[in-house]
């Protein structure tokens, strides 16, 4: 990503709606996977600044963290936090672990800037233990390509059911899957062919907003999260999978 992406993400992912959103919905799936297990080894594959490590160490405190990217900055960005994390810098077609060492790999919103996305969840495939399971989220729908997309160098958004298949190839187990942000897709569509009619400017969609409304928007995702909880929902502006490589449970 851009230098200057990954100093945006330092300065909201704590705090603005759309990652406060987005842990909120993966943590059930998290929880899930890493159950069972009193020293699971978690590895979250392009780590950026940190964010989501600080909240699994705050969640789940008995699992031991690995954080792997392949800028230095953003790893500088997790040493700052002081993370309990063992920090690597690394590709993730080509994981330092060793195989079948770990009980859970996250993959949030990194699956999309790799060319060779089928290399890459065969790493995941690789490093987990027979019963480890892969909690990954991407964002959805070609049709929804902007700006945002191009700044944050994405290769692709996925198209529904693509990313199931690509699992299923790997050998994995599909556990569980479904939409996520779907509440507000039709304005962020239209919002997003509104500028792909204009002139949009280079960057990305996160900005500060006004307190209040920020609170509202992270608070459609604890509608989001009950109704996920009820009924499988398959589409949105991302895509949330749980995982599993097949074999006995562990951790």
């Amino acid at each position: 990503m851009e230098r200057a992406a990954y100093d945006e993400m330092r300065a909201l992912e704590d705090h603005h709606w759309w990652f406060r959103g987005k842990r909120r919905m993966v943590t059930p799936l998290i929880a899930r996977a890493v159950a069972g297990g009193a020293e699971c080894k978690l590895l979250d594959v392009g780590c950026g600044t940190g964010g989501n490590l600080a909240h699994v160490e705050g969640s789940f405190p008995g699992v031991r963290t690995f954080g792997l990217d392949f800028d230095g900055g953003a790893l500088a960005y997790c040493r700052d936090r002081e993370l309990g994390a063992r920090l690597l810098r690394g590709d993730g077609t080509r994981l330092p672990l060793r195989t079948a060492s770990l009980g859970c790999v996250l993959a949030l919103d990194i699956i999309e800037h790799f060319d060779d996305d089928d290399g890459l969840i065969a790493e995941f495939h690789r490093v987990l233990r027979p019963g480890g399971e892969l909690v990954a989220s991407v964002p959805a729908y070609p049709s929804l390509w902007s700006p945002h997309d191009d700044f944050l160098h994405h290769k692709r958004r996925y198209r529904t059911g693509e990313l199931q298949a690509k699992l299923a190839a790997a050998g994995f187990e599909i556990v569980r899957s479904h939409g996520f942000n779907f509440l507000l897709l039709p304005a962020i569509a239209l919002v997003r062919f509104l500028k792909g009619r204009g002139k949009a400017k280079e960057g990305t969609d996160f900005f500060e907003l006004p307190r209040p409304l920020n609170a509202a928007l992270a608070g459609l995702f604890a509608v989001e999260d009950w109704i996920t909880r009820v009924v499988r929902v398959p589409f949105g502006v991302s895509l949330l999978v749980r995982a599993r490589k097949p074999g006995p449970e562990t951790a």
